[in-house]
C-alpha cells in the first residue's frame, strides 16, 4: 500500500480524510483580517495624512491699531485658535492649543510667555516648549505687517 502524507490510515488501511469545518475557516480568516488591519491601519493613516494645512491655507488680516506693544489677540485662523502678540513691537502668530492637553493658552505679558492654565505648561514667545508636559513646540504662522495692517499666513 501507498501511503501519502497529511491523510490518515486506520489499522486496516482504511484511510480518513480530515475535513475542515466552516467555522474553523471563518475564524481563520477573521484572525488573518485582523493581523493585517493591525499592521497596515498604521502604514495606511500615515502615508495618506494630510499635510499641515495650516500653512497653506489663505491669509487672515487684522488692524495692527488693535493690538498695542505688549498685549495679544485670540483670532480664529481657519477654524483654528491663533494667538496674535505684539511683543516689542514684534509681531508674532502662534497656535493657541497646548500640545499636552489641546487646551486653551493664554499670554502672560508680564512673564512674556505663553501659559496653559490647565496644567501650566509654558512656551516661550517662540512657541518652544519652556515648561510642563508639552511634548512639543506649538505651531508659528507667518506674520506680515503691511500698512498698519497684520496679515497671518501665507501670501
Amino acid at each position: 500500500m501507498h501511503y501519502q502524507s497529511g491523510v490518515r490510515y486506520s489499522a486496516a488501511g482504511d484511510i480518513y480524510v480530515r475535513k475542515t469545518s466552516f467555522r474553523k475557516i471563518i475564524l481563520r480568516t477573521m484572525i488573518i483580517l485582523a493581523i493585517g488591519a493591525f499592521f497596515l491601519y498604521p502604514l495606511v493613516r500615515y502615508l495618506t495624512a494630510p499635510p499641515n494645512m495650516m500653512r497653506y491655507l489663505e491669509t487672515v488680516q487684522i488692524s495692527l491699531a488693535t493690538l498695542p506693544e505688549g498685549t495679544s489677540q485670540l483670532i480664529s485662523y481657519h477654524g483654528q485658535p491663533v494667538l496674535v502678540i505684539n511683543y516689542h513691537g514684534n509681531i508674532k502668530a502662534l497656535s493657541a492649543i497646548c500640545t499636552y492637553n489641546s487646551a486653551l493658552l493664554r499670554w502672560d505679558n508680564d512673564r512674556e510667555e505663553l501659559v496653559c492654565s490647565s496644567h501650566d505648561a509654558r512656551y516661550d514667545i517662540n512657541g518652544n516648549v519652556k515648561a510642563g508636559l508639552a511634548p512639543r513646540p506649538l505651531e508659528q504662522l507667518e506674520v506680515m505687517v503691511v500698512e498698519g495692517s497684520v496679515i497671518i499666513g501665507k501670501s
